[in-house]
């Protein structure tokens, strides 16, 4: 006797073999595992975040975890595009809120690029703070402070604790 294993009765054997039901959501394995992700969310019909992973998991709770991840968060205008980098990213879809770390790199239209160990975003106040640190070039100056919080619908910073300016020359 011969058996052939269609993708049917591979589907069907994959079911047997499931994990009971009475698995804890702490115990159940990621709903979904992707490599090579794009991205997009959406506000009733508004496109509000886009971006791309090298590797997300999107857990059975809403959490998304995400390597090698960049998102792109609209401002007011098309070129007003806030551009946030990291080596992961922690996050839930339902808030909208992540955690970024590891070699952050926040770019603004504006042409800021601001660097710091780790960066939150709030999609309810779209913002994105960060407490350990930042050092920030523009056009025409260099900035290091403590902390940072930067408005996405305007592209404000604002910086605390100890600052420090370099003012540059176009010139040079």
């Amino acid at each position: 006797m011969r058996a052939v294993f269609t993708p049917v009765v591979c589907l069907v054997l994959a079911g047997a073999c499931s994990p009971s039901s009475g698995l804890t959501d702490a115990a159940a394995p990621p709903a979904v595992v992707m490599r090579g992700v794009r991205l997009r969310s959406f506000e009733g019909e508004t496109p509000a975040l886009s971006g791309q992973a090298e590797r997300a998991t999107y857990e059975r709770n809403g959490e998304l975890t995400a390597t090698r991840a960049t998102l792109r968060v609209p401002g007011r205008t098309p070129a007003d595009v806030t551009v946030v980098s990291a080596a992961l990213m922690e996050g839930h879809l339902g808030t909208r809120d992540l955690v970024a770390s590891g070699d952050v790199e926040v770019r603004t239209g504006a042409g800021l690029v601001a660097r710091t160990p780790r960066a939150a975003y709030s999609g309810a106040e779209q913002r994105i703070s960060g407490q350990e640190g930042v050092q920030v070039q523009a056009p025409d100056y260099r900035l290091r402070a403590d902390t940072f919080v930067l408005s996405v619908p305007d592209a404000r910073f604002t910086f605390e604790g100890s600052v420090h300016t370099v003012l540059e020359s176009a010139h040079d």
